[in-house]
């Protein structure tokens, strides 16, 4: 058991610890006539560092003197890996130097495209960057022809696609908008843990001030219906408010909410002082809502069937926080029956998701 407990805190911290290896960037290209395209490439400082060695002293510490200093390097780098055609005649590409946008409280460096084609009819891109550091890295790619809007994800898996002047079938459209729904909540690991913390008591009751295993399955499987049905509506409401523009809220103070959601919840869990859960998922998840819809604004994927991506998006994300819930809740129903669950188990996890949630609150700050 001991060995057991062991393993769980490691791999926690190490969620923690590895919590940036994540890669995702954005990639936005829009013909502004005939032959020529504008658009940005936007890549987290680490990823463009480590790939194109940006880091000169190799401290591990990008500097934005080292990315200045080294703009040829990355040119070269982008230049290679990003490769845009027009039928069959390869686009010149111009990256002029870098600034820093933050996006979902995190800070890109944003390289301005300008891109000269033959004719903007119908353009191929194919992007191979990263990956071969970071095995996982997404760019999330979107294409404007004419008004019509393309979203893609380039991967290691999908490195090359065709974006045409009449715009994606909506099958395609409506595909590509699922997965990203789940992409970005597997990279989402705020919204994991709140999640995970939410539902570490499901298979407890409060007794004489005491956690006590809860005998009942049904009961289990009710009571996390119950919140993540809760969690599921009220992010549903945010995201699509928000992704529409009916509601706006500073993202920083969105994100920072968030870690704050996961700090509570993941404390009330060792020190409870709110027993009505559903009313706290509530409250929480519109917060997390406004969070998942963020993605609307780095994709600039606000085109004619915006209200399809967000019904899209969405489904993506119930996938994708559903497959979370099969994977944690026979675990939970299996680990009610460990003796030291209630006592050492679920508050150190609850502990290591508090402090984990502390550190993103303070860096959000």
């Amino acid at each position: 058991m001991i060995k057991f407990i062991t393993f769980f805190i490691f791999a926690a911290f190490s969620v923690f610890t590895h919590s940036h290896e994540l890669s995702n960037g954005y990639l936005t290209l829009k013909n502004d006539s005939n032959n020529t395209l504008s658009g940005e490439l936007l890549l987290k400082p680490e990823d463009i560092g480590q790939a194109a060695g940006l880091d000169s002293n190799n401290d591990g510490n990008l500097t934005w003197g080292e990315v200045n200093r080294n703009h040829t390097m990355a040119n070269d780098y982008i230049q290679n890996h990003l490769v845009i055609r027009d039928s069959e005649t390869r686009c010149t590409v111009s990256i002029a130097p870098p600034s820093m946008r933050d996006i979902s409280a995190e800070s890109l460096l944003v390289y301005p495209l300008s891109v000269n084609c033959v004719y903007v009819n119908e353009v191929s891109i194919q992007y191979t960057g990263i990956v071969s550091d970071f095995p996982t890295h997404k760019l999330l790619t979107t294409v404007t022809l004419n008004d019509h809007t393309s979203v893609y994800v380039l991967s290691d898996e999908r490195s090359f696609i065709t974006a045409s002047a009449t715009g994606n079938s909506w099958i395609s459209q409506f595909g590509e908008m699922v997965y990203q729904g789940i992409w970005h909540i597997f990279i989402g690991l705020d919204h994991i843990l709140f999640l995970v913390a939410t539902l570490l008591t499901v298979n407890l009751y409060r007794e004489n001030k005491s956690w006590v295993k809860e005998q009942s399955k049904r009961h289990i499987i009710k009571s996390t219906v119950i919140l993540v049905s809760t969690f599921t509506l009220a992010h549903s409401i945010t995201l699509t408010a928000t992704a529409l523009d009916f509601i706006t809220l500073d993202s920083r103070i969105v994100e920072l909410g968030i870690a704050i959601s996961a700090a509570i919840t993941a404390l009330n869990n060792v020190y409870p002082i709110i027993m009505r859960l559903g009313f706290i998922t509530f409250g929480f998840g519109l917060l997390h809502g406004m969070g998942f819809a963020s993605v609307f604004g780095d994709l600039n994927a606000q085109s004619g069937s915006l209200v399809m991506n967000v019904f899209a998006f969405n489904i993506g994300v119930e996938l994708g926080q559903l497959a979370i819930v099969t994977l944690l809740l026979p675990l939970l129903i299996l680990l009610r029956n460990v003796r030291l669950y209630s006592k050492a188990i679920m508050p150190i996890a609850s502990s290591v998701i508090a402090v984990v949630a502390i550190n993103w609150t303070l860096q959000r700050w």
